[in-house]
């Protein structure tokens, strides 16, 4: 080995190939693209306050109409209530499954702002009881229903979240409709 002279190379071992850095380039836009999609399939803020929104108009609107099936004695505030209780029902059960799907958490119960309204509303007696669940649980509930799910329709961020706020919606308008005129016959 004497007569060879050994040359070490440093400028090889410092200076990337264009191997090694197509390849880095590559794994940083893979993981760049997974980071992307990942926070794309999480539904935002907005998205999970409107659920957890609409979780609590459903369950008040569903528990003071299971007050009203009981407590009134009025047939047309009963069948209003019969019609809310079943609708709420199924759509609550749509929107706890996408909740679910989204791997966010709503509660089937009223928050503590709405218990307190239902509260409430089952001292009242007679025609006092019917014309309160009418303006309160009915029109009052309905308007802001309405608001929230035109709202999440247009604002959403996830699509199955918009979706389902605006497949809810004209269900949710007939059901103002339905208040309406149920208070206005009340009134007389």
């Amino acid at each position: 080995l004497k007569g060879f002279p050994m040359r070490i190379s440093t400028t090889s071992s410092r200076t990337p190939s264009l191997k090694s850095v197509a390849i880095g380039a590559a794994v940083a836009l893979l993981s760049g693209i997974a980071i992307n999609s990942i926070a794309a399939a999480a539904p935002g803020a907005y998205d999970k306050q409107f659920l957890s929104k609409a979780a609590d108009a459903g369950s008040t609107e569903i528990a003071a109409s299971k007050v009203a099936q009981s407590k009134s004695t009025n047939a047309e505030v009963k069948k209003f209530a019969d019609a809310m209780v079943t609708d709420h029902t199924k759509v609550a059960d749509e929107l706890k499954q996408l909740a679910s799907s989204k791997q966010i958490e709503v509660s089937d119960q009223p928050g503590k702002k709405h218990q307190a309204q239902i509260d409430k509303l089952s001292r009242l007696e007679g025609a006092q009881f019917d014309k309160e669940y009418a303006a309160t649980i009915g029109v009052a509930a309905h308007k802001d229903a309405v608001k929230l799910f035109t709202d999440a329709s247009q604002k959403a961020s996830d699509p199955d979240i918009k979706a389902f706020a605006a497949k809810t919606l004209p269900a949710l308008q007939h059901h103002l409709e339905m208040a309406q005129t149920l208070q206005a016959a009340l009134a007389k």
